[in-house]
């Protein structure tokens, strides 16, 4: 027996605004708030952050950005004090990302 495929799911898309607002809802629900960390917490983040720059070490890091929490890997090159940012290098993509966003550091 041939299947339909997607073919079959098209009647439920025959009006893309509610298919977009549908997908806007289950965007919205899916969201967390940001994680409360302790003054331990940042502490330990933050030797942790600095102990994987000066040893080039790779590191696994969880950021939270509008209602999520992505992570990265890669290397730290670069941490800017003044503006609070740090720049992960990842084959040869750089990221920067607000210090004030990382939620973990783990290291690879």
């Amino acid at each position: 027996m041939k299947q339909r495929g997607m073919v079959k799911w098209q009647p439920f898309a025959s009006l893309p605004e509610q298919a977009e607002y549908i997908n806007k809802l289950i965007h919205e629900m899916n969201k967390v708030d940001r994680p409360i960390l302790s003054e331990d917490q940042l502490n330990e983040l933050n030797e942790i952050l600095f102990r994987c720059f000066e040893n080039k070490e790779v590191v696994s890091l969880n950021y939270y950005h509008d209602g999520y929490i992505y992570l990265v890997e890669g290397k730290i090159i670069k941490i800017d004090g003044i503006r609070k940012m740090i720049v992960i290098e990842n084959n040869q993509k750089r990221d920067k990302f607000s210090i004030s966003n990382i939620v973990n550091i783990e290291l690879i």
